[in-house]
């Protein structure tokens, strides 16, 4: 440093400091601030190690000289660094360069004599916290005070990235980890519910045999015993194959065979099987289909299980001398809207979300006034959103609901057919 900048410090150091010279009392410093000086120049290290006391900083500091003093130095991991530009050997650039490196989180302020423009836009493009000429000594004190706030404010920020970096680590493998175990449930379910079906399959078979009296004449208490076994076993084999069903799905192994389809004769032949359920019950059981003509490529038994179960869950809900309606319409020109409403209890809409989860029901308990093991519905979306297509449900407690199915729409051929509107 020149003797003339030492003379305008010695001019200005008797001068009371402004409070915006002064330390931020909000911002408490450690105990000692260890500060690292790049400088060549005793007397101009001396003179900057004052104006650090003079602003109100406890220091500890060392001066280097050479690039390996500094290197070495940078493993004690100072505060804060101060250094000239131009030092033995390197210069600040390559201070800056060399603190990056390192990944340390130090705030650096260049302290110099006069120097291009340019070389201060490097010097604040490589990371320097700020940069003042030495004969603005003065300035240093709320510079350094700005520089460990950042810096603060930067080793804060690190630390969140790299608990959100951990954090999703830990979600990834929570999510790989129910991802593996969820494929395991749907392995176990597949396995247990083959091996229920294969002798339940038989107890069907043999029951029917004797309930049709093929294996001679039976009192007639004991056919009807042997018809309620028939029909529990029929009702327990349903519910079994739903759970294979839905393990398939779940484990994408469930296989869709799309072929040439007609929409309307699907939905004739499900009905059909439903009227004598829904007879017993005194319901009226409509059906409207308004589609084109032409044939669509899909899946046939799929498209009936999604339909067998809307219609079996109304006409469940629905009490004596209601009505179940059916409806098929186009949504768009890609997709086609089944509907399935009813007029029964309706569902309340803080229930309408839990609709479609694996088994469940809003009436839960043995004392439930309505059968069932809560699958068909969540096995209706699991089958839907295979092929691409989407669920919902709209109700009105006490007036009935409307469940639907979006499912894609793949005509056979381009040619354009009026609508025709069957009705059942």
């Amino acid at each position: 440093m020149s003797h003339s900048l030492l003379q305008l410090f010695d001019q200005t150091i008797h001068v009371s400091p402004s409070t915006n010279d002064m330390p931020s009392r909000s911002h408490p410093l450690p105990d000692s601030l260890s500060v690292l000086i790049l400088e060549n120049e005793a007397a101009d290290y001396d003179l900057v190690a004052r104006e650090l006391r003079r602003s109100g900083f406890v220091t500890a500091c060392q001066r280097v000289e050479t690039e390996s003093e500094y290197l070495s130095a940078l493993t004690g991991k100072p505060d804060i660094i101060l250094a000239d530009y131009k030092l033995n050997g390197f210069d600040a650039l390559r201070a800056l360069e060399l603190l990056q490196e390192s990944g340390l989180v130090i705030p650096f302020i260049v302290l110099t004599g006069a120097v291009s423009e340019e070389t201060v836009v490097e010097c604040m493009k490589r990371g320097a916290a700020d940069y003042l000429l030495k004969d603005r000594i003065l300035r240093l004190g709320p510079a350094v005070r700005r520089a460990l706030d950042e810096a603060e404010m930067r080793r804060q920020k690190q630390h969140t990235e790299r608990m959100l970096r951990q954090k999703n680590i830990e979600l990834e493998e929570q999510y790989r980890q129910s991802q593996m175990a969820s494929r395991m449930k749907s392995a176990f379910l597949a396995s247990i519910s083959h091996e229920l079906r294969t002798p339940l399959t038989a107890v069907i078979g043999f029951t029917g045999f004797v309930v049709d009296g093929k294996m001679g004449p039976i009192a007639p208490a004991q056919l009807k015993l042997l018809q309620h076994v028939l029909q529990n076993a029929r009702h327990l084999l349903g519910l079994i194959n739903d759970v294979l069903d839905l393990a398939k799905v779940e484990s994408g192994s469930m296989q869709f065979r799309p072929v040439q389809t007609s929409i309307a004769e699907i939905v004739e032949e499900t009905i059909f099987g439903q009227r004598l359920l829904a007879a017993e019950k005194r319901l009226g059981l409509n059906c409207e289909v308004r589609l084109p003509l032409d044939k669509v490529l899909l899946d046939p038994q799929k498209l009936r299980q999604v339909l067998l179960n809307y219609i079996s869950n109304a006409v469940k809900f629905t009490a004596a001398d209601g009505i179940v309606t059916v409806r098929v319409t186009l949504e768009d020109r890609s997709s086609f809207r089944l509907e399935v409403e009813d007029n029964g209890i309706g569902i309340a809409s803080a229930d309408l979300e839990r609709l479609f989860q694996d088994f469940h029901q809003l009436e839960d308990g043995l004392s439930r006034p309505f059968p069932g093991s809560g699958l068909g519905l969540a096995l209706t979306k699991r089958l839907v959103e295979a092929q691409g297509g989407r669920v919902g449900v709209s109700s009105v407690p006490g007036k009935g609901s409307i469940f639907f199915a979006v499912l894609p729409y793949a005509p056979m051929t381009n040619q354009t057919v009026e609508a025709e509107t069957v009705r059942i």
